[in-house]
């Protein structure tokens, strides 16, 4: 019964490393690929970026990381100088930024962008939209896209 439990909202760093630690417990227990995850060598995403210069200035650039061993190349940040938009940069950057994603052995990369951002630029670029967070943040949409970059 709830009347049971002692329930207190509020940042607990000890209870927090607690719901933390059992849910990896669960998480690796139920799942191989998981397990194999958060083997320490496995832990961390390495980074991944491209950038686009004129002169000694940055114009334009796609950063993110890979996860080698579930093979995703993750879109962190994708910026291009409003100047310049519209010319074929960005889809440059991406498309190297994707190259060394699949050189290192990535089968599938994945985004956010909002609505005001370039949702039809991605698509484009044979993203998919497999997820929308409507008003986030508030008036807008979130997209979540997805591309597959190479066949198993």
């Amino acid at each position: 019964m709830s009347d049971e439990w002692d329930l207190r909202l509020g940042v607990d760093e000890q209870a927090e490393d607690v719901v933390t630690s059992r849910l990896v417990e669960h998480n690796t227990h139920e799942s191989p690929i998981v397990r194999e995850r958060f083997v320490p060598a496995n832990l961390p995403s390495r980074p991944l970026a491209v950038y686009a210069w004129e002169g000694d200035r940055v114009v334009g650039g796609c950063t993110g990381s890979t996860e080698d061993l579930w093979r995703w190349f993750t879109v962190d940040t994708m910026w291009v100088d409003a100047g310049l938009r519209g010319r074929g940069l960005g889809a440059a950057l991406l498309a190297q930024a994707e190259a060394e994603a699949v050189r290192r052995g990535c089968r599938w990369a994945k985004l956010n962008t909002w609505d005001f951002q370039a949702p039809v630029f991605y698509e484009r670029c044979g993203y998919e939209e497999y997820g929308r967070e409507v008003d986030y943040p508030p008036g807008h949409t979130n997209f979540l896209m997805r591309k597959t970059l190479r066949s198993p």
